[in-house]
């Protein structure tokens, strides 16, 4: 049995959603991506891999996660069975359907203010999980008493100030948005 690798440049983004996340910590995580034309593909996304220009790129991804990628695409072969593999240089925006609770929570920051609460769409106990977002949703109203699902754009923000975010997310459209209390 002959095993051998080719490895190219992708010429074009890669456009798929994340199925599995096999790791992941602060400096690299390897997911499984189906791309738009049904190619399944193992992601290396690594900030070594991503060099000066585009480190500030790299966002922790999770299932249901939709990213355009541009990557070097290595696959090996062996007999009848090829494995896709592709390592990440660039990812330049992740789609993610969130949800967003019906009420905001009173933190201290600079100064007293209510922050949102949200999670990734899709996590099964939905009392657990919130988290506070601290930055806001470009084209997003927030209304108490409704839960929201939205579908964002997260891009990341090159130098962002020091008490600022380094992903700006924008609206892409709400799913859902249902009363909460009558």
């Amino acid at each position: 049995m002959d095993n051998k690798t080719n490895v190219i440049q992708a010429s074009e983004a890669i456009v798929g959603e994340v199925t599995a996340v096999i790791t992941q910590d602060r400096e690299q995580q390897k997911v499984t991506l189906v791309a738009k034309d049904g190619k399944t593909y193992s992601a290396l996304i690594s900030k070594y891999n991503f060099g000066q220009k585009n480190a500030h790129q790299m966002q922790e991804l999770a299932i249901g996660d939709v990213i355009e990628v541009m990557a070097e695409l290595s696959t090996l072969s062996s007999g009848a069975d090829n494995k896709s593999q592709i390592t990440v240089r660039a990812m330049p925006y992740v789609l993610r359907k969130i949800i967003v609770a019906d009420h905001q929570e009173d933190c201290m920051g600079v100064e007293p203010q209510s922050f949102l609460l949200t999670k990734i769409a899709g996590q099964t106990n939905s009392q657990t999980g919130w988290e506070y977002r601290y930055s806001g949703i470009e084209g997003f109203d927030y209304e108490p008493h409704y839960e929201y699902t939205l579908l964002i754009k997260n891009t990341t923000v090159a130098n962002p100030p020091a008490d600022a975010s380094s992903i700006h997310s924008k609206l892409i459209k709400i799913i859902e948005k249902k009363r909460t209390i009558e």
